[in-house]
């Protein structure tokens, strides 16, 4: 009898022994992953976040120069899009905040799982306010284009550079489509190659962490 207690003994502190040898595995692969997936949250905040400060200039210097009323109102609706896609970003900043170690394993897990969660939102419903928004808002832009000498416009710049025929204005909204429906692919790529993998790796770390 006390040879089979001393075995069953021997067997449960091996598998205890496993069992944490694992967790500290996937604590540092975990870890590792969190970290890069931060830093490129942040890269992106960032850049997106100044893209949109150019974006308001731009537009805002469109809305008093062009003449034509539709456009205008494209504009506006650009500076307002801009705007809310700033306010969007940086709430993604404040969310993807540093690992706090003072925290248990546990709470730390917590935290990563709402931050994941949180860009995977973000991301699954990029094509409703990060594709579709913006096309529309452009294609708005577009169609308002109309004749400068009707509105005896005479900026030769922008003249040149706006879609002002219609070819021009075909091929910049096939162009602008097929950006957005890229920006959407892009999207979904970073949530099925970065972010659901990492919510899995939590996942299961928490139940590892419930199993010892």
């Amino acid at each position: 009898m006390l040879e089979q207690e001393l075995k069953d003994i021997w067997n449960n502190s091996s598998q205890s022994g496993q069992i944490s040898i694992e967790t500290k595995q996937l604590t540092e692969e975990l870890s590792i992953k969190i970290k890069s997936f931060q830093k490129k949250i942040r890269s992106r905040d960032i850049r997106e976040i100044s893209a949109s400060t150019i974006g308001i200039l731009i537009f805002g210097y469109l809305l008093f120069e062009i003449p034509f009323p539709v456009t205008k109102v494209a504009c506006g609706l650009a500076i307002a899009w801009f705007v809310f896609v700033i306010v969007k970003f940086r709430k993604s900043k404040i969310q993807n905040t540093k690992t706090d170690f003072s925290l248990t394993i546990a709470e730390q897990l917590n935290n990563h799982k709402t931050m994941m969660l949180q860009q995977s939102n973000l991301l699954d419903f990029a094509l409703y306010w990060y594709a579709i928004p913006p096309f529309i808002m452009n294609f708005v832009f577009i169609l308002g284009l109309e004749n400068p000498i009707d509105y005896n416009w005479t900026n030769s710049v922008a003249k040149s550079l706006l879609p002002l025929t219609s070819n021009f204005k075909i091929v910049t909204l096939i162009g602008l489509a097929l950006f957005y429906a890229f920006t959407y692919w892009i999207n979904k790529r970073a949530l099925n190659k970065d972010v659901k993998p990492t919510l899995e790796s939590i996942e299961k770390m928490q139940q590892q962490i419930k199993n010892e």
